[in-house]
Formats: structure tokens, C-alpha cells, sequence
């Protein structure tokens, strides 16, 4: 059914909050917290280590150095550090 013309955005963002649904029903019943962030937070953007915002980064940048601190960055690396200091932000408040 994902395969159709007219549906398949439908349906995968079905599947996808259906599967959130259960993931947070599971997280609750073993005393877990299930957090999630913004859709447009800029986590491959932001360096990880001074917070500076690269704004002309593109998709196909896969590697960056940041202007201010000089600190290399692989995108999906840098972007799952973010993702997961966002998160550990959004616990403790």
C-alpha cells in the first residue's frame, strides 16, 4: 500500500505515529520516559562542542569544520550528539 501514488505519504506517517503510540505505551509500562524533539531542530548544523549554527551547510556536506571552534565534524555523528543533548535538555526541565 506504500507503493501507491496517493497514499504512501499517508500511510508510512500512519505507520510511523502508530508505532510512536506504542513505543511510549511500552516506555510508561517499564517506568521509562519516551522524549522526543522538534522535527526542524537543527541538529547536523549546530556543532556539538561551542553551540555555533553553520547555516550554509547543505545535504550533501557530509563533513564540516566549524568556523568558530575549529572542531571537524562528521554530520551523523554530530547530529546524534545533538539530538541526544536535546533530549537529556528537554529531561531535566
Amino acid at each position: 500500500m506504500a507503493q501507491g501514488l496517493h497514499l504512501s505519504k499517508a500511510t508510512n506517517d500512519n505507520g510511523f505515529g502508530q508505532f510512536r503510540t506504542f513505543l511510549a505505551y511500552k516506555a510508561e509500562r517499564a517506568g521509562k520516559k519516551l522524549i522526543t524533539i522538534d522535527k526542524w531542530y537543527a541538529s547536523s548544523k549546530i556543532c556539538s562542542v561551542c553551540g555555533e549554527k553553520k547555516e550554509d551547510l547543505t545535504l550533501k556536506d557530509r563533513e564540516w569544520t566549524c568556523p568558530c571552534c575549529g572542531t571537524h565534524h562528521d554530520r551523523d555523528v554530530n547530529a546524534a550528539v545533538n539530538i541526544r543533548n536535546e533530549g537529556l535538555r528537554m529531561l531535566a526541565m
